[in-house]
Order: C-alpha cells, then structure tokens, then sequence
C-alpha cells in the first residue's frame, strides 16, 4: 500500500503548481482556509507551505497580515529574464567541451519545450547552485502565464525553432537565439505585465 504523503509537502507541491501556473490573481490574497478546505488539511501545513512559498519568491507576504500573490513589475522581469538568460550562457560556457545535450524525444510544444530544453542546457553543467539559481528564477518567470503566447503571436514557432537549433545547429546559434529570445522579452516586459493585468488570473485549476 502506497505511504500516505506527508501534508505539508502535499499543500506545498498543490499551492506551489497553482502559483507557477497563474491560478492566483497578481497582488490578491491567498487565503489560508480557503486552501486548507480545498486541499482537506488544517490550516498548519497550509501555512507553513505559504511562507515556504514567500521564500521562492512565487509568494509574497501581505504588510499585515496573510499572503499575496507577487504583483508583476516590468524592471523586476526584465532582471529576471537577464538573470535566466545569464544563467543559460554561463551552462553553455561551462559545457562547451562536452557533447551535445540528448534531447528528449517527448512530444512537448511551445512554453513546454522550451522550458525542457533550458532546463536540460543547465542541468548538463552538474553545477547544483546554477540549477538552483536556475530554477528559482524560472519558476517566477512562470508567473506569466500564457500571455508571452498572446504578446508574441509567432511565440510557437520561435519554441520550434529553438528546439531545432539544439538538435542540428552549432552552439553560438543556440546562444544567439537564446539571447534573442530572452531580450525580446526584456525590451516587451512591460507589455508582458499589461497582458497578464488586463487578461486578470487564469480559472481555478484551468477551469
């Protein structure tokens, strides 16, 4: 028989996807009981997985009391998007001498895909701070939901061309397109933020 999953890491696995996926309304309050009744827990672990939470930087916590979800601000994103795209040239210098990264024969598109594809580029280098600073910043750059998709009409066919560059083309292609990718998001930033504010949050549990 299976052994029943501890209820802290349950509500923080549960809470943390439903931040990264945009669930929580930018600046609104993420309630503790309302979590707590949704996930069939006491409030302890809900509130323990909240302040968890805060420290990745996908929470905030409110001036008085409780927690938010993180308003998005157009400087802070565009320093994230430098910080991932930092992160991704300092993997590819750290590899330059190894062999190319085995791309994953899943059948992923779009966002998906090119999150594998940075992940792997990273995780490649065995260097366990760059893949924690990594994915930290990563999963704040989540926050944005779809709307890079409804700023950046071709955004499909920009993840293709990506994943094909890993698979066939050199690896200062790759770095030209990665940092093509991440600074037309950085000069965009601020239109990213409009798109996500004007669209609001997405359904509960894409509902």
């Amino acid at each position: 028989m299976p052994r029943a999953r501890d209820p802290f890491s349950l509500a923080l696995e549960s809470i943390r996807d439903r931040a990264m996926r945009g669930v929580y309304e930018p600046g609104g309050a993420v309630v503790i009981i309302e979590e707590a009744r949704r996930l069939n827990l006491s409030t302890t672990p809900v509130r323990e997985a909240l302040a968890w939470l805060c420290g990745e930087g996908l929470l905030e916590r409110a001036p008085r009391a409780g927690y938010l979800a993180p308003r998005l601000d157009a400087a802070l994103l565009r320093d994230r998007f430098w910080v991932r795209l930092l992160a991704l040239r300092t993997s590819l210098e750290l590899t330059a001498d190894l062999g190319a990264a085995t791309t994953a024969e899943a059948d992923v598109a779009g966002d998906r895909a090119v999150r594998d594809l940075f992940d792997r580029l990273v995780r490649a280098t065995g260097n366990r701070a760059l893949v924690e600073t990594f994915g930290r910043v990563d999963a704040q750059l989540r926050l944005l939901g779809d709307a890079e998709f409804r700023v950046f009409t071709d955004a499909a066919d920009e993840a293709r061309a990506l994943v094909r560059i890993e698979t066939v083309g050199s690896r200062t292609q790759l770095l030209t397109a990665i940092e093509a990718y991440h600074r037309r998001r950085m000069a965009n930033a601020a239109v990213l933020v409009l798109e996500v504010e004007r669209r609001g949050h997405r359904p509960a549990d894409g509902a």
